[in-house]
């Protein structure tokens, strides 16, 4: 790895380790049972997209992550989304590595997207990398993690590519520092993890809760 990727790789984790402290300080900016007004959401939703997350205002970008995109005008809404996806995304990873590589995932709402506005929403993602359905199924196995775990306990997003006469083409997609990228890498390299050190920590997994 060359100096410029590795001070790129460092600066992205330093922005993410902001970014996660931002939200766990961050109180909420308004009520649960109220909002704010429509300039105000535009106020706050430019503000974020602008801001570097190590800069921003924690109240703000808590009320951010309350914003319903579909409140904003049209120009906003995508951006919006997505740098929400990249956010929810980075706590994630965040407090995936005080977990440890063994994980015991919670049931979450699944969410898959749909045709080309999911790929562009994709697309909008800082850090996001596109992987191969022979990936996404060698996480599943090596991981011990069916897909709907993926989702909810790491980054993994899905899109539906709608296809006449057969089923929805998936489209997956993946944060570059998310864990789970160590199996990537693994399956990349054809499987064989000796000498691999794209993360210096273990690989890690689902297991299940004792009650079940």
């Amino acid at each position: 790895m060359n100096t410029l990727a590795r001070r790129r790789i460092v600066g992205y984790t330093m922005r993410m380790k902001a970014l996660a402290l931002v939200l766990l300080l961050a109180a909420p900016v308004f009520a649960a049972d109220s909002g704010p007004d429509e300039a105000t959401r535009i106020k706050i939703a430019e503000y974020v997209l602008k801001t570097p997350m190590n800069e921003a205002d924690p109240t703000l970008v808590s009320g951010f992550m309350k914003l319903d995109p579909a409140s904003l005008p049209k120009k906003l809404r995508d951006k919006v989304r997505g740098k929400q996806m990249e956010i929810d995304a980075v706590v994630k990873i965040h407090n995936g590595k005080k977990k440890g590589p063994f994980r015991f995932p919670a049931a979450c709402e699944i969410k898959r997207y749909e045709g080309p506005e999911g790929i562009r929403i994709m697309n909008l993602i800082i850090g996001n990398e596109e992987i191969q359905p022979e990936e996404e199924e060698y996480l599943e196995l090596k991981g011990n993690c069916s897909e709907e775990q993926l989702i909810c306990e790491f980054s993994l997003n899905v899109v539906l590519m709608k296809r006449p006469g057969k089923p929805p083409l998936k489209r997956f997609f993946l944060m570059q520092q998310d864990p789970l990228m160590a199996w990537v890498a693994e399956k990349r390299g054809g499987g064989a993890s000796a000498g691999n050190k794209y993360f210096q920590e273990l690989k890690p997994s689902c297991q299940k809760n004792a009650s079940q």
